[in-house]
């Protein structure tokens, strides 16, 4: 491997470890007194779409839900942060949202930054349900009610939920409810527990870090989660700035990975 490589796997391996660890520091440029109810924690990744940190927020904000919003925002793009600091600043929340939190990492670690935030939530002693939202979503004014109507311990109820056949393009959406063997996190509710293993982060190959959908889908099942669709319909805005396309192939050899650990892993 080349030096410059090297140093820069280094890097990772060390930066990963320590956010893993709960270590990162975070702002919290809105913090609302007098919000009542549960708070509810909710979790976006921000990359490559500042337009839309106000209209998510106005979403969140807008939920008919009884809970407290707690928004934690982790950005991956460094070179936005100081529009996402000013966007907050001036942002004013006049209905569910009790307090948005924001942190920074010097290079993208893909979507799966985001459960750092549930790793330290954990720590700190929160349990129950969480969510977990993209920032190219449109969501419903139900949503979090739908979420906390469907949240059951030891599970994991999304959106974007099919059963997949042999290979990942192999596969069927499914009904609202019906159980899957796939789920894609952003618009997802799940017991919040799971991620205060650290093996979730730990035992995640480099060479796939960015496929967190895959990942958390394989670690939810070996670890007895039930997952299933949730009985929501979410629009989809600014696909050109999706970037999926680039991870496809590598999509389709993630999952033939996993299923050779979990083919191994079987009684015989």
């Amino acid at each position: 491997m080349h030096l410059k490589h090297l140093l820069i796997d280094r890097a990772a391996r060390f930066i990963r470890s320590r956010l893993a660890s709960g270590r990162f520091r975070s702002r919290t440029p809105i913090l609302r007194v007098g919000v009542t109810g549960t708070a509810l924690p909710v979790l976006m990744c921000l990359w490559n779409r500042p337009t839309r940190l106000i209209p998510m927020l106005e979403m969140l904000d807008a939920q008919t839900t009884d809970a407290a919003v707690e928004v934690y925002l982790w950005n991956n793009n460094k070179a936005d942060h100081a529009e996402y600091l000013s966007q907050l600043e001036s942002y004013e929340p006049g209905g569910r949202i009790r307090s948005v939190s924001i942190v920074k990492t010097p290079f993208n670690l893909g979507s799966i930054a985001r459960f750092y935030w549930a790793r330290q939530l954990v720590a700190r002693g929160v349990t129950g349900p969480v969510v977990v939202v993209d920032d190219d979503e449109d969501i419903p004014a139900d949503f979090l009610e739908v979420c906390l109507r469907e949240y059951r311990p030891r599970t994991a109820a999304a959106f974007w939920a099919w059963m997949v056949g042999e290979s990942y393009w192999h596969r069927t959406f499914a009904e609202p409810g019906e159980a899957v063997n796939h789920v894609g996190p952003g618009g997802m509710v799940c017991d919040i527990e799971i991620f205060g293993d650290e093996s979730f982060f730990r035992d995640l190959p480099l060479e796939y870090w960015f496929l967190d959908d895959l990942w958390f889908t394989h670690f939810a099942r070996e670890h007895g989660y039930e997952l299933r669709r949730l009985p929501v319909h979410l629009e989809f805005v600014l696909d050109e700035t999706n970037s999926y396309r680039s991870f496809i192939d590598k999509k389709v050899e993630f999952l033939q990975y996993l299923r050779a650990l979990e083919a191994a892993d079987e009684p015989r």
